[in-house]
Order: C-alpha cells, then structure tokens, then sequence
C-alpha cells in the first residue's frame, strides 16, 4: 500500500515537472521568434531614424543599380533609397540604402560613394524576409518584414 502510493506520487510529479519543463521550452521558442522586434527593431529603429531625418532630400529607386546608374525614381516598394545630405561648406553628399536579397534573406547596407568612385558599406541589419522604401504618403518610410512575418515600419523625412 505505501509503495502503491509513493510510486503514484512519483508519476503524478513525474508529470507535473515534464509539463512544467515543456512549457518552459514553448515559452523559450516564442521569445526567441519575437527577438527581431525585442533586440534588433529598436536598433535598426534608430540607425535609420538618424539617417532619415538628416537628409535633406531622397529619391527611391526600384534596386540598387537602379539609384546608382540613375534610372527614373519611383513613389513606392523600391528597394533602395539615394539620399541628400548638406554639409557645413553647403555642398552635396550622396549616400544610399539598400535592400539586398540573396540566399540567407534580405539585408539593409548603407553606402557611401568615394571620389575615386569605389564605396564604402556597412550592414545595417540581415535576415530580413523583405524591405520596401515608399514615399506615397509625402514622407519617406522604410517596411522592414522581419524573419518570422513581423512588419515594421520606419518613417522620416527630409527636412
């Protein structure tokens, strides 16, 4: 009788902790598939919020060649971005965003063209299902999807 009963109260924790731990793994998953929006979103957030509201004004483009080879703009789901910037001596600095797809997702790369007509790049995030610059509303706005469905959606302006 007493064995009966210890050995029932041994299944009955025995459960409890397997639910206790499964449920422990369900939470785990679900922040992990929310970190896009939790660590990286504020962070891109701010990059390009900087960078938006510096410049003095943008043109969007359907892709990258596009904005560099100079092709007509476009109002809106371009994939790049030229923009403006003023400088203290009042002439014209050019940079450009873009949206890149290729086998690990779509990646936002800020450039900078050089005078000897090279460029400088740095990676502003990746992994990204996709990335699209409208500007249909009068202000230029960057929707970021991030790798498991999150939009987001960064605006700014020039100023």
């Amino acid at each position: 009788m007493e064995v009966s009963t210890a050995m029932g109260l041994m299944v009955m924790l025995s459960g409890a902790l397997v639910v206790m731990l499964q449920q422990h793994l369900t939470f785990m998953q679900m922040a992990q598939r929310q970190s896009f929006l939790a660590k990286e979103a504020p962070q891109i957030g701010n990059i390009l919020g900087r960078i938006f509201q510096q410049a003095d004004h943008y043109f969007i483009y359907p892709d990258g060649a596009g904005a560099r080879g100079g092709v007509t703009p476009v109002i809106q789901n371009g994939a790049a971005v030229r923009l403006f910037f003023k400088t203290s001596s009042q002439t014209t600095q050019e940079r450009l965003i873009t949206a890149e797809t290729d086998t690990s997702g779509t990646s936002l790369r800020f450039y900078t063209p050089l005078a000897d007509g090279r460029e400088t790049s740095w990676l502003i995030c990746k992994g990204l299902q996709a990335a699209a610059f409208n500007a249909n509303e009068g202000i230029l706005t960057a929707t970021l999807t991030g790798p498991n469905g999150e939009v987001i959606t960064y605006c700014g302006g020039a100023r």
